[in-house]
């Protein structure tokens, strides 16, 4: 099983396969909520760049991307630059594939942990203008990273992005430990997947110096019924999703 296809799978795209179906199945045995979190988080990337771009962003850099599907940011910003990134190859053969026609999107490999060859990469350098503001997603990142590299990302972007820009992220946050969580540890562990929940604050202290905008539970968000996430979903897993914007100010 591939972690970009079992996500996929999860999104109810079509680039996957019956083992990433099947491990898919044995995560939502433990979590049969996992599917609603993971398109929550996937709407919101959508939602938030339609928003950035209404306020003037034409250019986006996205990073632990996963494997692209049909409605990425892509189909709906066409006439922005979209740079695309993740560690796993399979999900960045996918999008060179999907991606080829396309003269203002690029899909490139790369470990969020040494973000600096990211940034220095000719798609990168090519693609996005440096004399005005970016957009970066950090949506799928955080929680495989710990304390100091989170912080070490967060570090890194805000001196290399240009003032006026913005990250758009969704904060997946512990609120409390449970036996399920405990069990969906050991069982991304397993298929060498190994991840972390944070606090609220923790999540937000990992992404100084970014200065906060706006936070809002991603339900409310996206504008969904209250009981959209129901007790049962908050209970089963002790945790919570907040849509987030920080932006980097101009120097006093």
């Amino acid at each position: 099983p591939n972690t970009a296809r079992i996500f996929n799978y999860l999104l109810g795209g079509s680039a996957h396969f019956e083992v990433d179906r099947q491990a898919a199945r044995q995560l939502l045995a433990v979590l049969p909520s996992l599917d609603k979190w993971v398109r929550l988080r996937h709407a919101f990337a959508l939602e938030a760049a339609q928003r950035l771009a209404e306020q003037g962003f034409e250019q986006f850099l996205d990073l632990g991307s996963g494997m692209p599907t049909d409605d990425h940011m892509h189909t709906f910003l066409p006439n922005s630059r979209i740079i695309y990134s993740d560690i796993n190859p399979v999900a960045v053969s996918y999008g060179n594939s999907l991606f080829a026609e396309f003269e203002n999107v690029f899909y490139i490999q790369g470990d969020v942990t040494k973000v600096e060859v990211i940034l220095q990469s000719s798609p990168v350098r090519r693609l996005l203008d440096m004399r005005q503001k970016i957009a970066i997603g950090l949506n799928s990142v955080s929680i495989f990273l710990s304390e100091a590299d989170n912080q070490k990302l967060s570090k890194a972007l805000y001196e290399w992005a240009p003032i006026g820009s913005e990250v758009f992220v969704v904060l997946q946050t512990l609120e409390k430990s449970t036996p399920q969580y405990e069990q969906f540890l050991a069982i991304n562990k397993k298929a060498g997947l190994p991840l972390q929940l944070y606090t609220l604050q923790q999540s937000i202290d990992m992404l100084k110096p970014w200065h906060l905008r706006h936070l809002e539970p991603i339900a409310e968000f996206l504008g969904l019924p209250e009981d959209y996430i129901s007790e049962s979903d908050r209970a089963s897993f002790g945790f919570a999703f907040h849509a987030a914007f920080l932006e980097k100010e101009p120097p006093e």
